[in-house]
């Protein structure tokens, strides 16, 4: 299982990815990954700790990560690539990342949206860029249309996983071998996969790769801050609080901020709840603010009991999937 079309797609030795996650990647992180023998993502905000103050200056950015990348590995990395959204057709961000990965000669792209923007996806290919799409609320029916676009892969990601969660509380033990059973191009797993047993079983969906997160964060390379990694080790899964915000689907470690967020939206005070949460994800997560910060991750936390390296998280897969 570990030479298949998703390592031949992307030429990665093992079909392990890690998550285009906000705010928690840098480059030292993915090369880390890519080293390890899987392949690294550059997320939004990617080794930065302040937001980019327009699409020039996230490409600016961008750019100088991506050439750290380069400088720490020379195996195969990803960008995170957003189709715009909400009908639109063109984004300056969007545009700006194209522009970044042509000068950059960047071949894979982790793209995200409601649906494959097909201008975009156009335009990518006509430059010979690998696209893995990833569905932000996927259903069958939005894959099986996504396939026939033309996109290289799809990720079809369960409800258990984190940062963004699925409109569908369609777990990925449901989502997977539907998807698999149907389309022709090969699927990666995401949601809820923190180790080698949840690799085999997406594996034995019908799976060809996985794409993991929170286990990801949970490593010494990874930008996040140490008491956020804390947190993640010792959360127990049934600790989480859940709600729906103005982002989506959100799930936390029951932060202060996290339940005072809960508190406003069930009493209707959706504006208010945004302060909490809006920007908490960089404050938990990169910051390490357990008070005012959110901590958005996997259900499958909980199964996490130490913090390791890159090459260890990769290692173990391995082994488990033999």
């Amino acid at each position: 299982m570990m030479k298949n079309r998703i390592t031949e797609l992307l030429g990665i030795e093992y079909p392990i990815i890690s998550a285009a996650m906000t705010w928690v990647t840098s480059a030292e992180f993915v090369a880390a990954v890519s080293n390890a023998g899987g392949m690294g993502v550059l997320g939004p905000n990617a080794g930065q700790s302040e937001k980019a103050t327009s699409a020039e200056d996230m490409a600016d950015r961008l750019t100088k990560e991506i050439r750290k990348v380069k400088a720490l590995t020379d195996k195969p990395f990803a960008v995170n690539y957003i189709f715009p959204m909400g009908g639109a057709t063109e984004d300056p961000f969007t545009n700006a990342v194209f522009d970044v990965l042509l000068r950059e000669n960047v071949k894979n792209v982790i793209a995200i949206g409601q649906q494959v923007v097909e201008r975009e996806l156009k335009r990518l290919k006509e430059h010979d860029i690998k696209v893995v799409y990833r569905d932000l609320s996927p259903t069958v029916e939005k894959l099986v249309e996504a396939e026939k676009t033309g996109v290289d892969a799809l990720i079809v990601t369960g409800y258990e996983a984190g940062g963004h969660m699925s409109d569908y509380k369609i777990s990925t033990l449901s989502l997977v071998p539907q998807i698999t059973s149907i389309v022709k191009i090969p699927v990666i797993a995401a949601g809820g996969i923190i180790d080698g047993q949840g690799a085999k079983a997406a594996f034995s969906m019908g799976a060809e790769g996985v794409y993991m997160g929170t286990r990801f964060i949970a490593t010494k390379e990874n930008p996040a801050s140490i008491e956020t990694k804390k947190a993640i080790v010792n959360v127990k899964s049934e600790e989480f609080i859940e709600f729906k915000s103005g982002m989506g689907h959100l799930r936390t470690i029951p932060t202060e901020a996290g339940k005072k967020a809960l508190e406003l939206i069930n009493q209707g005070n959706h504006a208010e709840a945004y302060k909490y949460y809006g920007e908490g994800f960089k404050i938990g997560m990169l910051d390490g603010d357990l008070i005012n910060g959110t901590i958005s991750v996997s259900e499958a936390a909980g199964g996490i009991q130490h913090i390791l390296t890159c090459q260890e998280v990769v290692d173990e897969i391995v082994k488990s999937i033999g």
